[in-house]
């Protein structure tokens, strides 16, 4: 194979009809959309005290695969990432499966590549679902281990909700959801659940998912307003389209519980949910939101709910599955081989890069 040009291009318009045309026949998920990507990096990039590193890959004119990344410096250390700084579930090249074999086959693709990066001392691609030894001959020998948090998917039945229900969720979850919806119109005058198009719709769920994250978890990655303002840009930027879908629970005229997610090409990824537990909490509003949801997408079509990464037991109850992640790295000096050994044995380093970024500014 030949006629490749490999590039770094950090002013790359990910909202391009090129990128476009690029990630429908990729096999990526919502986290490389083309909103996601372009708002990651003209909000949150820069916010963080991140820099792009974009690398595009064409053939002639043809935008074939573009490898978006990010560098961070920490402790002397120069860290080349995937596109994540903590809000992307999965991390993939954006490419056909095809175009990833054959850019893994040839030589001078991967002499390039490896020449592009060699600034860096260490490249982490985290949280890949994808052909790992396709990545592992294109990065020419990389470290891997599991990751600690897998992934987990409902498969749907297209226009079947109740079918789908009644084969996925058990009996006696299936009473409990709709004894507490029973109750809840019950005792209160006007509930609903709503997909949220208007700004100020969608502002308030977010607002709402904020308020009531923060207020349980000290921690939540929502207390950085850098990573609010991405959520909200991401929300309110998408709703019209449908690219995102801010949703949730209204009572009364307020918020009970809400949930914010990107499109993917066959499901929702589910990103963000909250609930308003001390006011609401007997009627269990956070599963009445996900169970009305989940509707709404069988409903226009979906194959599969992405209810995200790591174990809940909600996640269980709607029959979710299980799909293992692995963390890949790369050295690219010692100091890097250093770091790379470390991660994939300790924990403690795992956790530092993790939140390396709230430490950046």
């Amino acid at each position: 194979m030949a006629g490749e040009t490999l590039a770094i291009d950090n002013d790359f318009d990910f909202s391009s009809e090129a990128y476009r045309q690029l990630y429908a026949k990729s096999d990526v998920t919502g986290f490389q959309s083309p909103l996601w990507l372009d708002r990651f990096y003209r909000v949150l990039v820069p916010a963080v005290a991140a820099e792009p590193l974009v690398i595009t890959v064409r053939r002639g004119t043809e935008l074939i695969a573009v490898f978006p990344m990010v560098i961070q410096k920490a402790a002397g250390v120069t860290i080349l990432q995937a596109a994540d700084l903590g809000v992307s579930d999965y991390n993939t090249p954006v490419c056909s499966a095809d175009t990833l074999v054959e850019l893994a086959a040839s030589d001078a693709v991967r002499e390039t590549l490896a020449q592009l990066i060699s600034f860096g001392d260490v490249l982490f691609l985290r949280k890949v679902a994808c052909d790992i030894d396709v990545i592992d001959r294109l990065l020419c020998g990389t470290t891997r281990s599991a990751s600690e948090n897998s992934a987990f998917v409902i498969d749907l039945m297209p226009g079947e909700f109740d079918n789908w229900r009644r084969e996925n969720l058990k009996k006696g979850f299936r009473k409990n959801i709709d004894r507490r919806r029973r109750r809840l119109n019950e005792d209160h005058g006007a509930v609903n659940w709503q997909a949220f198009v208007e700004p100020q719709d969608v502002v308030r769920a977010i607002e709402f998912i904020r308020s009531e994250r923060t207020a349980k978890f000290k921690d939540d990655i929502l207390t950085n307003d850098s990573y609010f303002e991405f959520y909200k840009a991401c929300a309110l930027d998408g709703a019209a389209s449908g690219e995102t879908v801010t949703s949730g629970v209204v009572v009364d005229g307020e918020l009970a519980a809400a949930d914010f997610g990107v499109m993917g090409k066959d499901c929702l990824h589910s990103i963000l949910c909250a609930a308003d537990v001390e006011n609401f909490g007997q009627y269990a509003p956070g599963i009445q939101s996900l169970h009305d949801l989940i509707r709404e997408r069988v409903e226009k079509g979906d194959s599969r709910f992405d209810a995200g990464i790591g174990n809940s037991r909600y996640k269980s109850d709607f029959s979710a599955r299980e799909i293992a992640l692995e963390n890949l790295s790369l050295s690219l000096s010692a100091k890097g081989q250093a770091v790379s050994t470390i991660y994939h044995r300790a924990k403690p380093l795992k956790n530092f890069l993790r939140n390396i970024v709230k430490t950046v500014h």
